[in-house]
């Protein structure tokens, strides 16, 4: 090897790692408002505070507000990139206030509880069924090529519910955005209610059953009931959510018939079967003590908001937040002990309705040979039950479902299952009416009242209701007063 060679592979190095830095220069305001113009990148997090009513300084819902029952969006959203609309979802060639006019009509026939949000086009839904819906008005672009032209996208999501309940409620919806709504129609058709068809057909199938024997009806009607008591003394969630809505439908004489809804009316407001059976000497033998259980638990969660030993809401926490009647329990318990609570106000309800009309009998009646009669006089009942619900949970029921109307602008379908009550303990007992008129009941029923004619159907019908009862019982004094003095 020559020298020159030598040299030149001393002069050769290993290869060592070398570092690059790069400067990463702040984005200049111009570019920062260029870039939210401009690009189709959405922040995620911004896009779903707001679609749920986060904004800041935007409040979820004004009841000061004389309009808050109108819904005007202010803007409408384009539809996002890669963004999969629900098959549930219209298109309309309409300007989105008139749409949205005429959804937020249809949402008061319907009795849906919305909540609107105007800085997005957004409006959060619930049925008394206790299915959550999400409503969205989006905008198209308009451009040549593309799928829609210029106009209005209506959505409805389901977010928690009953699926089938919330496609009946989605066909009056989308229909309403496309304005083939007839509100007047639906009320003659339906009467107001969504599952009118469903429960027709449920009585033309009750009354196909001909020829049955009362105490066979009563057996099965005692063991129902077991079954729900089985179902509410469970510690688990779903179960006893089943126990309140298996007592829901026991309750419905439409659904259950009058035998069946007379047992468990009696089991729910008086803790006992008897006065709704047969008197022979082949009647069924039953333990009662399942009974009394059902009705102290209905009575706890309708005004202590518990079951059993479990911690009562105490008045601290109920007072630091009115929107929330559960703001000291964790998330899921708050909205769990809501719907138990919406339940037991549905059951008590269809009880004080079964106990109020039995007497006057169905219009169309089944025709199984016989058609039982209560026969413990409705006023008794209803006088019972507020007597000994107060000796149970020491709270005087009337006033806990004047209270509960009271949240009418904020709960409407609680307001409107305590409405039901209200009408159904004062039509059947003068005890009650005075009661009532003595805590104040006709200022509350006049203010829900006013929220039912803006937002909502059912509250509207009971309250008038209420006020006829509290009408008649005025007539009655100032008859009675007249016939004093001559």
């Amino acid at each position: 090897m020559s020298s020159n060679e030598r040299k030149n592979d001393q002069s050769i190095k290993a290869d060592e790692p070398s570092w690059r830095f790069a400067k990463i220069q702040s984005t200049s305001v111009a570019s920062i408002n260029r870039s939210e113009d401009e690009s189709d990148v959405i922040d995620k997090a911004s896009f779903f505070n707001k679609a749920e009513g986060k904004s800041e300084g935007q409040p979820k819902e004004d009841y000061a507000d004389e309009e808050a029952n109108l819904w005007s969006p202010k803007t409408v959203r384009t539809v996002p990139a890669f963004y999969p609309l629900e098959k549930s979802s219209r298109f309309i060639e309409d300007d989105h206030l008139s749409v949205a006019s005429r959804l937020s009509e249809c949402l008061r026939v319907l009795s849906v509880h919305a909540t609107y949000n105007d800085e997005i086009a957004t409006a959060s839904l619930v049925t008394g069924e206790n299915v959550e819906m999400h409503l969205s008005l989006w905008k198209t672009s308009g451009v040549e090529g593309t799928k829609y032209p210029a106009g209005i996208v209506v959505e409805l999501q389901r977010r928690k519910g009953d699926s089938i309940v919330f496609h009946r409620y989605s066909r009056y919806i989308l229909d309403a955005a496309m304005g083939e709504f007839d509100a007047s129609e639906f009320q003659k058709a339906t009467g107001g209610d969504v599952a009118h068809m469903y429960t027709k057909k449920a009585e033309r199938m009750l009354k196909m059953q001909t020829g049955k024997p009362a105490a066979n009806e009563e057996e099965s009607a005692i063991i129902a009931v077991e079954i729900a008591h089985g179902l509410l003394m469970k510690d688990r969630m779903d179960a006893r959510q089943l126990g309140l809505e298996s007592l829901c439908l026991l309750t419905d004489p439409a659904k259950t018939g009058i035998t069946t809804a007379l047992i468990a009316s009696h089991v729910v407001l008086l803790g006992t079967a008897q006065g709704a059976t047969s008197t022979a000497e082949d009647s069924v033998i039953f333990d009662e003590s399942p009974f009394q259980e059902i009705r102290e638990t209905v009575l706890s969660l309708v005004q202590l908001r518990r079951i059993g030993d479990e911690t009562e809401l105490s008045e601290g926490e109920d007072d630091r937040s009115e929107d929330d009647d559960f703001e000291g329990k964790h998330f899921q318990e708050r909205e769990y002990m809501s719907l138990l609570h919406n339940l037991a106000l549905a059951v008590i309800a269809n009880a004080l309705e079964v106990v109020e009309n039995i007497d006057s009998g169905d219009p169309e009646p089944e025709t199984t040979g016989t058609n039982p009669k209560a026969r413990v006089e409705s006023s008794d009942i209803t006088s019972a039950f507020m007597n000994e619900g107060k000796e149970i949970t020491s709270k005087e029921i009337l006033s806990t479902l004047i209270s509960e109307l009271g949240k009418a602008a904020k709960k409407p379908h609680n307001a409107t299952l305590s409405a039901k009550c209200l009408s159904s303990l004062m039509g059947a007992s003068d005890d009650a009416r005075r009661r009532a008129k003595e805590l104040g009941a006709k200022n509350v029923v006049s203010t829900a009242l006013d929220v039912g004619v803006r937002t909502h159907a059912k509250l509207e019908t009971e309250c008038k209701k209420v006020v006829r009862v509290l009408t008649q019982q005025e007539t009655e004094e100032e008859n009675q007063q007249e016939d004093e003095e001559n």
